[in-house]
């Protein structure tokens, strides 16, 4: 709201400034990507890439007290696992995360999305069960494997 009382001139400044702060954390996430192990698995796993950004739309639930609407979002990445053939899904995050409390504090909260692509996964390839659901944290360079 306070942007809305912003000047015309003013507004453009703030959108630059926001641009070179985006582009600039942008820069920082790519350059601890390609000095990290992150990298590394994805080249690793390259070959065995499903789907990149796959879009999920799916009902809330089932049931007549379901609520009404639907879930949707982009899985960003779903690979095979090269030891076992399970399709894998994997979630980039950006957060800033040091220690591993607050890597295990992230990991529970995004639990509701990993359980939301995992079953849109099953439902839609009617698998057997749910795929595995990895949250890949860019900046702190870990792979953590969200349990259901």
């Amino acid at each position: 709201r306070a942007r809305e009382r912003l000047p015309r001139y003013l507004e453009a400044l703030v959108r630059r400034d926001e641009a070179r702060e985006a582009a600039g954390r942008a820069s920082s996430i790519l350059d601890l990507l390609a000095a990290g192990r992150t990298l590394v698995r994805l080249r690793g796993i390259a070959p065995h890439v499903v789907a990149r950004e796959l879009p999920v739309l799916l009902p809330p639930g089932d049931g007549p007290d379901a609520p009404v609407g639907f879930v949707s979002g982009a899985i960003d990445l779903v690979y095979r696992d090269p030891a076992t053939g399970e399709l894998v899904i994997a979630d980039y995050k950006t957060d800033e995360v040091a220690t591993d409390q607050e890597v295990a504090a992230r990991v529970a909260a995004y639990s509701l999305q990993g359980a939301a692509y995992r079953r849109a996964l099953r439902e839609a390839l009617g698998l057997p069960k749910e795929p595995r659901f990895e949250l890949w944290f860019l900046q702190a360079d870990r792979i953590e494997e969200v349990r259901p």
